[in-house]
């Protein structure tokens, strides 16, 4: 293994490798329609959400739902996040584009912000250079702990088992596997029609939601407060990498990756455009992005309406130790 500490479960899942470089992100706010501000209803542009965070931490977004299409007439309105940033210390602002939309739509987008602190010095506790510091955690709510981890085979779409945000891995080239904020929505895309064919996939999921750690038998770690903040009994939620998600295949090996809805694409076929939301393919280690779930159709009229596009925020990836 890779130097750090080694916390072998013994229950036929991977053994957690806490190595160097590794970050346990804090949580900061949610992003719902709920939340949205009066005056957070343009077609193209911006919605602040309340999300405190600290000076000098990195933060990352991971999208439940960062795709919002509407079908109201001939042509779908498509509204994508873009980035997400930092307005203040106590808020952050998601930037988000379209395609066909209107400037006096009310836009719904959903996800979770995180800060990654800095790794600090440890003055208490077990060292592993360059990572997180479980002892300097303040308060237990900002955690997010691994809630259920399994195998999950799913037909055309499957519930998660409990709520949170899904992360996963599988292999298959036949399939591309997509969340709509609640269902895990696989299609196959050898079918090249306009018809929204299911496909089947096994799929390995990691889901994280905010249930604190408890203390339990081998390794548990406290704050000042008392707060038990590691705990081996639920493995805690481990910052690895990014990548910019793309049509392209690119190489994350057995990494676990957050899944959404990747993107949308237009396609013609026969005369109409197909309109479908995009998600991940992934085979041999390698992931990209390609058209999953239809969300409607149009008669071209003899003009050609393809259109693809990605989100360009980053998509978290987790080590392969849950």
């Amino acid at each position: 293994m890779p130097e750090g500490i080694l916390i072998d479960y013994n229950d036929g899942r991977q053994p957690m490798h806490i190595t160097t470089g590794l970050r346990a992100p804090a949580y900061c706010g949610t992003l719902t329609q709920s939340n949205r501000g009066p005056t957070d209803r343009w077609g193209n542009g911006s919605i602040t959400f309340p999300a405190p965070s600290n000076p000098g931490s990195q933060v990352i977004f991971i999208p439940t739902n960062p795709v919002f299409v509407m079908q109201l007439g001939s042509l779908p309105e498509i509204y994508y996040i873009t980035s997400v940033t930092r307005n203040d210390y106590s808020n952050m602002i998601v930037s988000f584009g379209n395609k066909g939309g209107q400037g006096s739509r009310s836009i719904a987008f959903d996800g979770l912000a995180f800060e990654v602190l800095p790794a600090a010095a440890y003055n208490e506790g077990l060292l592993v250079a360059d990572s997180s510091n479980f002892t300097a955690i303040s308060n237990v709510g900002t955690i997010l702990t691994c809630a259920w981890s399994g195998n999950m085979y799913v037909n055309g779409q499957a519930t998660l088992p409990v709520g949170g945000i899904p992360f996963c891995k599988w292999d298959n080239p036949n399939v591309s596997v997509g969340f709509d904020g609640t269902n895990l929505i696989v299609r196959d895309i050898n079918y090249t029609g306009r018809d929204d064919v299911a496909g089947a996939v096994s799929i390995d999921v990691v889901i994280f939601n905010q249930t604190p750690p408890v203390a339990s038998e081998g390794i548990t770690m406290y704050n000042s407060a008392g707060q038990c903040t590691f705990s081996t009994a639920k493995k805690p939620f481990l910052f690895d990498s990014t990548i910019a998600i793309s049509d392209t295949n690119q190489y994350i090996g057995n990494k676990y990756i957050n899944v959404c809805y990747t993107g949308t694409q237009v396609r013609m076929v026969g005369g109409f455009g197909n309109g479908r939301y995009k998600g991940l393919v992934r085979t041999g280690g390698y992931v990209r992005s390609t058209w999953n779930k239809v969300f409607g159709g149009t008669p071209s009229n003899g003009w050609d309406a393809s259109y693809n596009m990605n989100i360009s925020m980053p998509m978290v990836l987790l080590p392969d130790s849950y």
